[in-house]
């Protein structure tokens, strides 16, 4: 058999329930030239003769039994088993649509610069049904679920402005956006990486905890740009386990010490694109959610408009036009300065239109790459 295109991790540890859906969601891509790498951490449930079945019929699956180590360094292992040019992380709970593979392929011919493809996000419930916020009122507080379904679309600098096109977004941009304190993306089930690409970032830190992926995809997005479909392509299952729904402020500080590092990075690969005051904005967010009182938190707010006069003073035009494109909001979580920046550099998507293929390259949605 040749070598595959696209290499996809399946991470399992008594996932049974949710292995059907999983399976069959990778059984229908119309693109079929992939492989499957599991990596079962023991499971007790039946998980693993569930493979060894799927397995004894189809030859793209790879079984592996891993030590029960934790989701992360299970995906260690899988990248450096990976034989494909793309990587995908198929999180054993969520599904994706027949489409999938084909169309993340295409937006990756079409703008071969990106090193990663994301698509948006089609919400469900434990049983596969569109989850809505009534689903979740009860389960989260009224400002988590809205923070929490806000995430079905990739984010953009600016809140409350939703892409319509296939848009590629330069490098550092989805990395900056991190820097408003929570991940650009809601789930990894959502992008299609190449292999090049996570092997730059290098692999996941293990003994972080839930950061760990928020820490990878910082430093993946440091080096790359992506191509975003604005499309609901794959699933995230809402079941009340993930871990990104486990709040755990005691990472805060781990969180902005990853974000300093990789500034400096970016400071140091893109001299010139952001001044010091740009870059101690960006590092207020986190400022903000460690400050532990309010009179903290009001001297983050001072720290804030000192940075907003300052920026007026840098780039008196495109901050004035970004405080309009915000509604001349600042100074939060949600409305910060970041907006400013990415409007003073302009450092924004760049929409892409169909049948334009900068590389050159052709690409059937079925069979992949051609000549």
């Amino acid at each position: 058999m040749g070598r595959p295109l696209v290499s996809i991790l399946l991470p399992s540890l008594n996932a049974r329930q949710f292995l059907d859906a999983r399976i069959e969601s990778l059984l229908t891509q119309r693109f079929s030239n992939w492989e499957a790498i599991v990596l079962d951490s023991h499971s007790s449930d039946g998980s693993w003769e569930f493979f060894k079945s799927i397995a004894s019929t189809d030859s793209r699956f790879r079984l592996y039994q891993v030590p029960r180590n934790g989701l992360y360094a299970a995906l260690n292992r899988g990248i450096d088993l990976a034989r494909g040019e793309f990587l995908h992380i198929a999180t054993c709970d969520d599904t994706m649509a027949p489409e999938f593979l084909a169309e993340m392929l295409k937006a990756c011919a079409q703008y071969p610069e990106a090193g990663i493809a994301v698509c948006d996000l089609l919400f469900v419930d434990r049983n596969g049904g569109k989850l809505s916020p009534a689903d979740l009122i009860g389960h989260l507080t009224v400002r988590a679920t809205t923070d929490l379904l806000s995430l079905a679309t990739v984010r953009t600098a600016f809140p409350g402005e939703i892409k319509q096109n296939v848009n590629y977004r330069p490098v550092p941009h989805d990395c900056l956006l991190h820097f408003a304190g929570r991940s650009v993306y809601c789930s990894l089930n959502q992008l299609l990486i190449r292999i090049s690409s996570a092997i730059k970032a290098g692999p996941f830190e293990t003994q972080v905890g839930s950061i760990a992926d928020y820490n990878w995809l910082l430093r993946l997005t440091a080096h790359t740009g992506s191509v975003h479909l604005p499309r609901k392509l794959a699933t995230w299952r809402y079941h009340g386990d993930q871990l990104s729904l486990q709040q755990d402020d005691s990472r805060l500080g781990s969180m902005k010490m990853m974000g300093e590092r990789t500034l400096r990075e970016i400071c140091e690969r893109y001299p010139g694109l952001l001044t010091r005051n740009d870059c101690e904005a960006f590092l207020l967010p986190y400022k903000t959610l460690l400050a532990g009182s309010a009179i903290k938190r009001l001297g983050c707010w001072f720290e804030a408009l000192i940075h907003l006069l300052w920026m007026f003073f840098e780039r008196p035009a495109a901050t004035l036009r970004a405080l309009g494109r915000a509604r001349f909001r600042f100074g939060t979580r949600r409305y910060s300065l970041l907006p400013i920046i990415f409007e003073g550099v302009g450092l924004g998507p760049k929409d892409l239109r169909a049948c334009e293929h900068p590389s050159g390259l052709k690409f059937d949605s079925f069979n992949g790459f051609g000549s």
